[in-house]
């Protein structure tokens, strides 16, 4: 059977094809009913699945991580798309294609490494030019590079998702180092190309993205700071302020303890990169959003509760419909809030800086 992508698939619609199971749930209802919820993904998106029959029965019979045959009908509930599953069990393995589960970052991974290689040839400063050349020269920890997702589920989740994020993050602190001279920019594009490198071994992507055991007890920042100090050994001297100064960069790029970060930025340096990385990270999130909400020519998207807030898409082509700001649809007990930098929502959304 032909596979249905989550991408195509449109309310009241009968689906029955492939996902991945990403996560189960078993909860309890009001009433006392137990009901399964199910993350299904597969390489366009994700959509939940609910099992309301045999729910303990059915959870069972599959397990997290496997991919697995569903049959069941779309609807819309509370703007969301979601599956009323009817039967669900699982695909042997020697079934199952992985191109069609996992996200491939749209730009080819050839055409960012060597947008990283050319950020990379500005780096004349002998001792962080030797440990780029180090980096480049790790052929097991390059591949690794190129392929894995800088996230989970937040940004840049998809194969190649790291080096874009990287290469991008990195050209923003060059131009940043335009604008403020005062700024060490070679440090800065060093720190840039290793401020998420631990992410290497922080995920696991054979058929969903998710998190290793070491990402869960140590973190990208933990496993990036032990690559940095492989590196700097296996040279024969490396100054050691630099090495501090690169060390602090990693530890504080997401800015806030309760984001994340080990320390607080301490550095005109790791403010720029936290800023940096925080934008990137922002901006790629908001495009999905505004591309997977859209529907014909809905200026608005459904209400993003991470945010607390609608996003406008733009009027409609034919200029009909013309809205102002006060006839955003607004739900009960929330408004519209116009900057998305407040520190409200960076709390929401867990700075989505990673």
């Amino acid at each position: 059977m032909a596979k249905t992508f989550i991408s195509e698939i449109q309310p009241n619609q009968e689906v029955a094809t492939s996902f991945v199971l990403a996560e189960k749930q078993l909860r309890t209802a009001r009433n006392g009913t137990r009901f399964l919820t199910l993350k299904l993904a597969d390489k366009t998106g994700e959509i939940v699945g609910r099992v309301w029959e045999r729910a303990d029965e059915i959870s069972e019979s599959v397990s997290a991580g496997g991919v697995v045959f569903v049959r069941g009908r779309s609807e819309k509930y509370r703007d969301e798309l979601q599956l009323q599953v009817r039967e669900i069990s699982p695909v042997p393995p020697q079934q199952v294609d992985p191109s069609d589960f996992l996200p491939v970052c749209p730009i080819s991974t050839d055409v960012l490494v060597e947008k990283l290689k050319k950020i990379i040839s500005r780096v004349k400063r002998p001792s962080l030019h030797q440990l780029m050349k180090q980096i480049l020269a790790d052929r097991d920890l390059m591949n690794r590079f190129k392929l894995a997702p800088a996230a989970k589920s937040m940004h840049h989740a998809y194969l190649g998702g790291l080096l874009e994020h990287t290469v991008s993050v990195a050209g923003l602190v060059m131009l940043m180092s335009d604008h403020y001279p005062e700024l060490d920019r070679e440090l800065l594009i060093v720190g840039a190309i290793l401020h998420d490198m631990g992410k290497v071994d922080e995920f696991v992507y054979d058929l969903c993205i998710d998190y290793s055991h070491a990402g869960r007890l140590l973190g990208h920042m933990t496993l990036g700071l032990q690559i940095l100090e492989e590196k700097i050994r296996s040279l024969k001297t490396f100054p050691s302020e630099e090495a501090l100064l690169l060390k602090h960069l990693i530890l504080s790029h997401h800015g806030q303890a309760e984001f994340g970060a080990v320390k607080l930025p301490m550095t005109r340096e790791a403010f720029v990169l936290h800023f940096a990385d925080d934008m990137d990270a922002k901006m790629n999130g908001l495009t999905r959003i505004l591309a997977e909400t859209g529907e014909g020519d809905e200026p608005w998207t459904p209400y993003q509760p991470m945010y607390q807030r609608f996003f406008f898409r733009g009027l409609p082509s034919s200029g009909e419909n013309c809205l102002s700001v006060d006839s955003a649809p607004v739900e009960e007990g929330k408004g519209v809030q116009l900057s998305i930098w407040s520190d409200e929502s960076r709390k929401k959304t867990g700075g989505l800086s990673t």
